[in-house]
């Protein structure tokens, strides 16, 4: 659950509920004088009132009643949202330890250095362990990381049959060890489809009584929930609860959402009034007003209506914070790109992203740059077809091969050639375009394969020329089986840029427009590389631009 703070509407202590009592009995008169019956018109009045009143208290216990299940439904969906977004911080390490694998045959110290983190204490995973795709009878894993894995317990059967099922499926595939006395839940994850050579495997532990608590500060600690593997109530596919296993009490709401080959069934309940604990008092006091009651039961009624607006206003910010927070620009998109730069002495190298939209959505542009040995550097810009979670995950696996790749000393045709594996637009629905390349410092030259992106600019202190590029298909459409590579030389003290296309495109605009607009905007002379960046995304991009842009700077100092 998020631990961001969220706005929920005002509290106080429950007040003792209004007596019932009924009205006080007439005065009676001195002592020996004749007590009279009331009037009839009288009873007639008081009779109408209670009626009022009734059917009054009814109708806001009735509007009380669906004001707390829609408003329940709603956090249940913004629960289901949060669980949704959570989802590839569990698949992305996955995906990178299977491209390792591939990418190395299962290099046992590689895989090491990589899977170790995730198994330390407070991570994600109990045990890592990577497995032939087809293991023979009795074979165990290759690398294992943290505690053994239960499915080495496991009937060589049922690992061959879960490994057949993640490897068809391609990505991740649940294994359920809750039956099991060390309660886990196991996840497969392979690329390659049934050209898979090993599969990663992963397991998480349960909380032993099945009670996980929520944080006080967090936005859902005044609800009680469940957590189920499958889609119905079932205690034997109980992942936690807030009760311990209990079955949650009093007003429910539950919704699925997807989780790899399978679903998680979210249950909630209400512990406090969501909308306010005036609602809910509101027919105790209309039954003890009676008569005047009536007559302010509009102003009242108003009131709370208002309170009920001022409530979803107030769900509809914790909405807006939520999307805010699983945004592009603020979230999962920045956590996928590099966090650091190389540090070279002579270059200096600078980088830029830019969303295009606001939203929940999540793009696929990406840069990144790394050290190789040799006083080599390898940069990559990219762009993956579409928007959200698909896009931001096939990002992460190009991402991560391509560094895979680079690591074992491939050149960028060789990098591209081998990555168009990964995907494919036929099956995934998806491609993408990328610019690879390795920087020789001292040779001052530059090696450069392109998959479908504008070619990279070069300036000098007097000049910018566009550089030659052989631009092949996109990664992923049919053709893309092999790159060629071009050689350039760079003189000393210019600058390298190379980017995707949403710095040079505008709608209903000729391209060649766009590549003068840049070329003109990075002659302007700025002092460093992070100026120039910054002057040439102020000048080339449109206030009302729908495309993500990224943008990668390199700078020989000598």
């Amino acid at each position: 659950m998020s631990r961001t703070a969220l706005v929920t509407p005002e509290t106080s202590e429950s007040p003792r509920r209004p007596s019932t009592a009924p009205p006080d009995a007439p005065a009676r008169q001195s002592a020996g004088s004749t007590l009279h019956a009331p009037h009839l018109a009288a009873t007639a009045v008081v009779l109408v009132g209670f009626v009022v009143t009734a059917a009054l208290a009814v109708g806001t216990e009735s509007l009380h009643n669906s004001n707390e299940t829609r408003l329940l439904r709603q956090r249940v969906r913004e629960a289901g949202a949060v669980v949704t977004a959570a989802v590839p911080s569990l698949q992305t390490p996955l995906a990178s330890a299977a491209v390792l694998a591939e990418a190395t045959n299962a290099n046992q110290a590689s895989l090491r250095r990589l899977l170790t983190p995730l198994a330390a204490k407070g991570g994600p995973f109990a045990s890592l362990s990577v497995w032939p795709a087809q293991p023979a009878l009795g074979a165990g894993p290759v690398v294992v990381v943290g505690g053994q894995p239960e499915l080495a317990s496991e009937p060589s059967q049922s690992v061959q049959r879960l490994f057949e099922a993640a490897t068809q499926r391609g990505g991740m595939t649940i294994n359920d060890l809750l039956a099991e006395p060390d309660r886990r839940v196991g996840y497969a994850y392979s690329i390659g489809g049934r050209n898979a050579r090993f599969v990663v495997y992963a397991e998480s532990e349960l909380p032993k009584d099945r009670r996980a608590a929520v944080d006080k500060d967090s936005a859902f600690a005044d609800l009680g929930y469940a957590l189920y593997l499958g889609t119905s109530v079932n205690r034997q596919k109980l992942l936690a609860s807030s009760t311990g296993g209990a079955l949650l009490g009093g007003r429910t709401a539950s919704t699925t959402v997807p989780f790899a080959n399978s679903k998680l069934l979210i249950e909630m309940s209400a512990e406090t009034e969501l909308g306010g604990t005036l609602l809910a008092r509101l027919p105790w006091a209309l039954g003890a007003l009676g008569l005047i009651l009536s007559l302010a039961a509009a102003a009242l009624v108003e009131r709370l209506l208002r309170r009920r607006d001022h409530a979803e206003s107030l769900a509809r910010q914790n909405a807006a914070l939520f999307a805010e927070q699983r945004s592009v620009a603020q979230t999962l998109q920045h956590s996928l790109l590099p966090h650091t730069l190389p540090q070279v002495a002579a270059l200096s190298i600078a980088t830029r992203y830019l969303a295009g939209v606001e939203g929940i959505d999540i793009g696929g542009d990406w840069y990144d740059a790394m050290m190789l040995e040799n006083d080599t550097l390898l940069f990559v810009v990219g762009d993956v077809s579409g928007r959200g979670l698909r896009a931001a995950t096939t990002m992460a696996e190009l991402r991560y091969a391509i560094r895979a790749y680079g690591v074992q000393g491939d050149s960028p045709a060789e990098i591209l050639t081998k990555v168009t594996r990964l995907i494919d637009v036929e099956r995934d629905g998806q491609f993408a375009t990328v610019l690879c390349g390795k920087i020789d410092i001292a040779g001052h030259r530059v090696t450069l394969a392109n998959a479908g992106l504008p070619d990279p600019l070069a300036v000098s202190s007097n000049e910018a020329w566009y550089l030659t590029t052989n631009i092949g298909p996109p990664i992923g459409v049919a053709g893309s089986s092999s790159y060629s590579e071009v050689t350039l030389t760079i003189p000393p003290g210019a600058t390298l840029l190379a980017y995707t296309d949403g710095l040079i495109e505008r709608r209903g605009e000729d391209l060649q427009i766009g590549r003068e607009r840049l070329k003109s905007a990075s002659l302007v002379s700025h002092g460093t590389l992070e100026d120039l960046l910054d002057y040439v995304l102020d000048r080339t991009t449109a206030a009302q631009a729908t495309d993500d842009t990224a943008i990668l700077g390199v700078r020989w100092d000598s």
